[in-house]
Formats: structure tokens, C-alpha cells, sequence
């Protein structure tokens, strides 16, 4: 999908994976615009909100496995790395336990890598 932006390219994602009514879980503080997105394609109001560990800022990913394993279960799951607006960059480790756990619920993991190619500290890798 060719598009003027990330921005653009997650709305894209939403409206076609998504239904209004589709819950979707957002790490706080999670980016602005992903919010905002969700709020114009009309599943704002689905929005479940996931806390990250107060110290490291990494989701909690203990609680993923919570709520993917519940009866409401979201159909997709975002995450950005490095995170914006922390600058997180969570472990590979996470990424893959964050994908196994969605791939077992049947949810969509959406992984906004918009800063892969300008970051290269500790935890994001290229490859």
C-alpha cells in the first residue's frame, strides 16, 4: 500500500480491519493520532487502554495475555517502536511475545515501526 503517510497507512489498516464496534487496545501513553484515527473511523469508543510499567515505560504485556484471553477479546492490538511519544524501544523478545499472543487470540497486532530507520539504540533491530 503506497501512501502520503503513517498516518494515512494506519487509518488505512483501521478502516479495513476494524469494525466500529471491534475493540482495540492502546498502550498509555500511546501517539495521538492513533487515538484520533480510531475516533474518525468510529471505533473510539472501543478503545481498551493497556498501562505500561511505571519505571521502564515497556507495556504490560502480562496484562495483554489478560485481555486477549477474555471474553471480549480485541480484534487488534498497536504498539509503536520506539514508542511515541517515550521513546521506548521495547526488546525483541517483546515484540515476539506480544505477536505470539496475538497470533494464539486471533487478533491483529499492528507494529507502527515509523522510526525503525532513524533509530538505532537498544532494542530495535533491523532484520
Amino acid at each position: 500500500m503506497v501512501t502520503a503517510g503513517a498516518n494515512q497507512a494506519f487509518v488505512n489498516v483501521v478502516l479495513t480491519l476494524c469494525d466500529p464496534s471491534d475493540r482495540v487496545v492502546l498502550f498509555r501513553p500511546y501517539y495521538f493520532n492513533h487515538l484520533m484515527a480510531l475516533q474518525m473511523t468510529g471505533s473510539g469508543r472501543s478503545v481498551i487502554f493497556g498501562e505500561c510499567n511505571a519505571q521502564t515505560l515497556h507495556p504490560d504485556l502480562d496484562w495483554l495475555e489478560q485481555i486477549l484471553s477474555s471474553s471480549e477479546r480485541p480484534k487488534m492490538v498497536v504498539l509503536v517502536n520506539p514508542c511515541n511519544p517515550t521513546g521506548v524501544a521495547l526488546s525483541r523478545e517483546e515484540v515476539i511475545r506480544a505477536s505470539q499472543l496475538c497470533q494464539e487470540a486471533g487478533a491483529w497486532l499492528v507494529l507502527d515501526n515509523t522510526y525503525e530507520v532513524r533509530y538505532r539504540g537498544p532494542g530495535v533491530e533491523a532484520d
